[in-house]
Parts: structure tokens; C-alpha cells; sequence
């Protein structure tokens, strides 16, 4: 294109004819010419788009925890975890009960639950109603209500579910070692349940609920480690496991799903300023 110095930049190109607009930049219908093209070509380069450094995995991965969301949803699930354990280890005290679960039972529920489940959260993807959201504001914390809210009835339901399933194993005839390894199986399965409702601090468990492709994969590969741990022999005396039976599964596995009603029902109270106003 060859504007004269004079010629302005800003002008309203759609109100010339073809033939004008051709006359000011000096060519004509056809185009360019074989030689033109030649010399625009030495001139300017080819008509390409140079690849940009492609970003590593490892550095997208550490980028997400720039998100203050992240952040918080990452200790909100840490938090839970933790309060449930405690409150679990202290009840059981207070009401005359066995511990149950072993130090090497409770160090595995750390590390399975906030290990790859929760690194995996800070992949999740962008939450849809995220760029309609007023800004946060500067002056409160990341803990706000809301959210601490969330995190305390997790935790207190995880350490009731834990603490009946406990007792009434014990009642029901079953050894310790069975009611431990039951007990441990559901709070393990609990915390799983609770990293997809805390994908999101105010959305649904149901919107896109396997959304997070690292999160399936985390999950999954703690379900194969938790099977080897009850079912290899090998495994049951460092962490006092015993092999459970199906119909102890079916119980374990109903009782870990109640997790998630009761957060959406926090949820659905939140939504509605049960618990103060939402960022």
C-alpha cells in the first residue's frame, strides 16, 4: 500500500468506489502484479504467523494458583478434610469409643485427598457465569463467610457420617478392624465427593459435574489404590485394613454420598444470602 505522507490514515474507505480506492493505493482490479508481488514479498516477508513458544503443562499447572479462587477452594477442601478427621478422632474419645482409624489410616487420607484430587482442582475449568460476577472486593479476606460456612458443614457432616458408621459397625457384631477399614474406606470416598462440590464455592455439583478431566483421572487413580490397600494382603497390617465385603461397600458407598445434598443445600442457602452476601 503506498499512501502519500499527506494522505490521512483514518478516513472512510467504504464511501469510495472500487476504482477510487484502487487509484489511491495504486493498484488496480486485478491486484498485484507478478513483479509487485515479488517485491512485496523481499520487502515485507511472506504473509505468515510465526508460531509462538508453545507454554509447558508444568508451567499452565503452576499459573492456576494465581487465581485467588483457586486458592480458596484448594483450602476449603484441605480445611474439610481436616476438620472431619479431627472432630471424628475427638468424638469418639469423648463417647468412650476405639479410634477409629490408625495414624498411618489418617496419613494416607492426607495424602490421598490432598494430593493429586486437589492439585487437580486447579485445572478445573473457568466457571460460565465467571466474567458476569461483580468484582471482588479488596477489602475481605479470601476466607468469607460463605465460604467457611461450606467448609464447617462438611466437615461437621464427614466426622457424623464417620463417627455412626463407626458405632453402629461396632454394634452390629463386626470386628474393629472391619469397622476401622469401613469407617477409613467412607471418609476417604467422602472427601472424593466433596472435591467435585468444591469445584465450585456457589454452583451445582450437576453443572458439568465431570467437567474436570484431571479430576476424573485423580479420583480414579486414588479408587486403584484404595482396592489394593483393602483387598492385597500385604497392605493390611500397616494400615489395619480388613477385606470388605460387598453388602459393607454398598453401606460405605451410600453413606458417602449423603456429602453431597448437604452441600448443595448449603449451596442453595448461600445463593440466597443465608450466610452473608457472595463475592
Amino acid at each position: 500500500m503506498n499512501l502519500s505522507p499527506k494522505e490521512p490514515v483514518a478516513m472512510s474507505w467504504h464511501t469510495l468506489s472500487p476504482a477510487a480506492a484502487c487509484a489511491r493505493l495504486q493498484s488496480t482490479p486485478a491486484g498485484l502484479t507478478g513483479v509487485e508481488a515479488a517485491r512485496w514479498l523481499t520487502e515485507y516477508g511472506p504473509n505468515e504467523l510465526h508460531a509462538a513458544q508453545r507454554i509447558s503443562p508444568w508451567t499452565l499447572l503452576f499459573a492456576q494458583f494465581k487465581n485467588v479462587l483457586i486458592v480458596i477452594l484448594l483450602a476449603a477442601t484441605a480445611l474439610s478434610a481436616f476438620h472431619g478427621e479431627i472432630g471424628l478422632m475427638s468424638a469418639a474419645m469423648l463417647l468412650g469409643l476405639p479410634l477409629p482409624l490408625t495414624a498411618v489410616q489418617i496419613l494416607y487420607v492426607n495424602l490421598a485427598t490432598d494430593g493429586l484430587p486437589a492439585l487437580a482442582l486447579a485445572l478445573d475449568p473457568p466457571e460460565p457465569d465467571l466474567m458476569r460476577r461483580k468484582p471482588n472486593n479488596p477489602r475481605k479476606g479470601i476466607f468469607t463467610r460463605p465460604v467457611v460456612t461450606l467448609m464447617v458443614i462438611g466437615g461437621m457432616w464427614s466426622m457424623l457420617v464417620n463417627l455412626s458408621l463407626f458405632a453402629w459397625a461396632l454394634n452390629s457384631g463386626r470386628s474393629a478392624a472391619e469397622a476401622m477399614t469401613m469407617t477409613f474406606v467412607s471418609l476417604v470416598l467422602i472427601q472424593f465427593v466433596k472435591a467435585y462440590n468444591f469445584r465450585s464455592d456457589r454452583l451445582s455439583v450437576f453443572n458439568r459435574p465431570f467437567a474436570n478431566t484431571w479430576l476424573n483421572w485423580a479420583i480414579a487413580w486414588e479408587l486403584v489404590l484404595l482396592l489394593v490397600i483393602v483387598y492385597v494382603p500385604a497392605f493390611h497390617a500397616p494400615f489395619g485394613a480388613f477385606s470388605l465385603p460387598l453388602v459393607d461397600w454398598a453401606i460405605v458407598i451410600g453413606l458417602a454420598l449423603t456429602i453431597s445434598p448437604v452441600l448443595e443445600a448449603a449451596k442453595w442457602m448461600e445463593r440466597r444470602g443465608w450466610f452473608g452476601e457472595m463475592e
